[in-house]
């Protein structure tokens, strides 16, 4: 029988959809329930008032509720209106957290499957030995990122002229799902203005109207989906390597250094993290990936190695 992993993504998912279906959708149908039940009172409203408005010889009756209806359809009629709009904006930002959701669990399960797969290949590799080189001997073991991510957060990838190292698909929909979040209430926001608004649109109301509808989510998306490109690229036809804003020709290359460190947590005890840098021939240094899942970081630490053809110095990450 096999066991059940605490660690397993999928268990992990039981618990949001658990509350979306016993708890949240629930709550979404009584609200629509009642929104219609609205919608459908004041449509029969506008009809009776039409109704009263045809009549040719009304009662005393009829007119203190044609005047009762006059002004109470179009309040009633706005607020609809405007409690739509409050459905369409839950409903977009729904939308993108099932798209989150979705995204994150998805290239996370991907991921694990994709490293426990049994198609994988078991290869020979052998580190060098720092301790007999001479710049080996004095490079330094401290990490060149102070922080890093308990998770494959880079991934190396192959392009058409080598290989680039890139942000995984799981930060991508974290950037992309703050972008979508801040794009559906910003958009929403500014239709539902011009629709209900006799003021024309200032620069100063604009400005408050986008900070305060999702423009703050918008502008933060937007940063981490261009800061979540490529970082490096390795171009095996020019043989240079982009790293850090420097370009680097293959010659000037030493080695490779891989090494852990421990980043403490705000609350948590902390975590392990990997660090994969690559060694000039002047010792110095250049970060290429710094994430949490060791077996990803190694099998691409192989790759780059085998491209460049450079040894690789390993201290206590096995």
């Amino acid at each position: 029988m096999k066991k059940v992993s605490l660690n397993n993504t999928w268990f992990f998912a039981i618990i949001p959809i658990g509350i979306f279906i016993f708890v949240a959708l629930p709550q979404l149908q009584n609200t629509y329930e009642s929104f219609h039940k609205r919608e459908m009172e004041m449509q029969q409203s506008m009809r009776e008032l039409d109704s009263l408005q045809q009549l040719t010889n009304p009662t005393r009756k009829d007119l203190n509720n044609i005047k009762r209806l006059e002004i109470s359809v179009p309040i009633h009629q706005l607020s609809i209106e405007k409690q739509r709009y409050i459905y369409y904006k839950t409903g977009g930002m729904l939308a993108v957290l099932a798209f989150m959701f979705i995204g994150m669990f998805g290239s996370s399960y991907w991921a694990q499957r994709k490293k426990k797969s049994s198609s994988n290949k078991q290869i020979e590799f052998s580190f060098g030995d720092f301790t007999t080189d001479a710049i080996g001997q004095h490079i330094s073991w401290n990490a060149l990122k102070g922080s890093g991510s308990n998770f494959l957060s880079e991934r190396l990838r192959k392009t058409a002229f080598g290989y680039k190292i890139t942000s995984s698909s799981y930060m991508k929909f974290v950037a992309w799902s703050f972008f979508l979040m801040g794009l559906n209430y910003v958009a929403w926001s500014f239709i539902e203005f011009f629709e209900f608004s006799k003021e024309p649109l200032t620069f100063m109301h604009g400005g408050k109207l986008f900070f305060t509808s999702g423009g703050s989510f918008l502008l933060v998306g937007g940063f981490l989906l261009t800061s979540f490109g490529a970082t490096t690229y390795i171009n095996s036809q020019k043989r240079k390597v982009l790293v850090d804003g420097k370009t680097i020709p293959f010659q000037q290359l030493y080695a490779l250094q891989v090494l852990s460190k421990f980043v403490e947590g705000n609350k948590s005890g902390g975590y392990y993290c990997y660090e994969l840098n690559v060694v000039t021939q002047q010792g110095e240094r250049y970060n290429l990936l710094n994430h949490g899942d060791k077996e990803y970081l190694l099998s691409d630490m192989v790759k780059i190695s085998r491209l460049l053809k450079i040894p690789v110095w390993n201290r206590n990450v096995a």
